[in-house]
């Protein structure tokens, strides 16, 4: 029962990435907030998909993390250039139905296959061998925040964040953008 949950919202979570992409290559205008608020949602589901991958978070947990440290650094960097530009949100709405009705029947067919057009079955793992080199990447990886080096890996985030005190304080001693804008 717990397999048939997982892959549910493995899929949910597949199909959420698709309409994001979708909803980002329909809005035309290039903000920068509205691309940060993308990188935010792509990051979190991509997070999301990790947890559903693998029993333990921190990899993650990680992943977010720094994430939304990059993300915030991004933003007050626009903020500083871009002070008083208007932000409209440019949504063709049709469109957006579309694209949400055809994701939905899409999961639909796959899931449920009600026409047998898929006859494969989700057992990734076993049909694919690939996944097996990932998985045994993923275990390296995860090595690196488990017992024996998990001081080194402490060390380079505390390094990171005493780097990033020190850009903030640079960048704080003048009250004006880093950049003339003429």
């Amino acid at each position: 029962m717990m397999k048939y949950t997982t892959d549910h919202l493995n899929y949910l979570l597949h199909f959420l990435l698709i309409i994001m992409i979708l909803f980002l290559l329909s809005n035309i205008s290039n903000h920068p907030i509205m691309i940060m608020i993308m990188l935010l949602i792509y990051s979190s589901l991509i997070c999301l998909n990790m947890c559903l991958w693998k029993s333990n978070y921190i990899l993650s947990i990680f992943l977010f993390l720094m994430m939304i440290s990059g993300l915030l650094i991004i933003f007050l960097y626009f903020s500083s250039l871009i002070s008083n530009e208007q932000f409209k949100l440019k949504i063709n709405f049709y469109l957006m139905i579309l694209f949400l009705i055809n994701t939905i029947f899409s999961y639909y067919l796959m899931k449920f296959n009600p026409l047998n057009l898929f006859i494969y079955k989700y057992k990734f793992h076993e049909n694919y061998p690939i996944s097996y080199i990932n998985k045994m990447n993923f275990n390296n990886i995860l090595n690196l925040y488990e017992y024996p080096m998990n001081n080194l890996t402490t060390l380079s985030m505390f390094y990171l964040l005493f780097s990033l005190f020190c850009i903030i304080k640079i960048c704080s001693l003048k009250y004006m953008s880093l950049r003339k804008i003429n």
